[in-house]
């Protein structure tokens, strides 16, 4: 059973699947952050990498030890405690299960958009497709990268997953421009 202290966020379980690999300093997890282009599907930044080690720390889900760096730094390194790799694995379990719809700024435009002129509204949709093809097409570039790399299975799933989005997408826009036409 979940309780206030094991329930996790999204960002607080992607950091804590990094956590998972081995155990880490916070610059290391901004780093793989950043590599593996992470900001694009996580909630997970340089400041708040921080707090969530922090909180994560404080309900006993993380903890630290305190290391001396080559360069004679002081570190902390971060692992998952037991309690943390349950709370991860419920939070996992959850998120593989519900699927879930984020906030989009288009929903915003696409709900007004009778306050623009039609022929505006027809452009604006048209530029949209455009960058919607290119989106599918440099996913379609990254898949064939990654499979002649050798990506993992999980992670070449995630990597792709937008193009089927984003295909999805211009199903959606290419039947909406249509109805515009009637």
């Amino acid at each position: 059973m979940e309780d206030k202290q094991t329930t996790i966020s999204n960002a607080e379980a992607a950091l804590m699947g990094l956590l998972a690999e081995k155990p880490k300093h916070a610059y290391l997890l901004e780093k793989d952050v950043e590599y593996r282009e992470m900001r694009t599907w996580t909630d997970l930044s340089m400041s708040n990498i921080y707090k969530l080690l922090r909180k994560l720390e404080e309900k006993e889900l993380v903890k630290s030890q305190t290391e001396i760096s080559d360069g004679n730094r002081v570190r902390k390194i971060f692992d998952l405690t037991e309690a943390g790799r349950e709370a991860l694995e419920i939070k996992l379990r959850s998120m593989l299960r519900k699927p879930e719809l984020g906030k989009d700024p288009f929903h915003v435009g696409i709900y007004n958009s009778d306050l623009l002129p039609e022929i505006e509204v027809r452009s604006c949709l048209e530029q949209y497709q455009e960058e919607v093809l290119e989106l599918i097409d440099g996913y379609g570039r990254l898949e064939k990268f990654l499979i002649d790399s050798g990506c993992s299975t999980a992670r070449l799933a995630v990597a792709i997953r937008p193009r089927y989005q984003w295909e999805g997408e211009l199903k959606w826009l290419n039947e909406y421009l249509e109805a515009m036409n009637k």
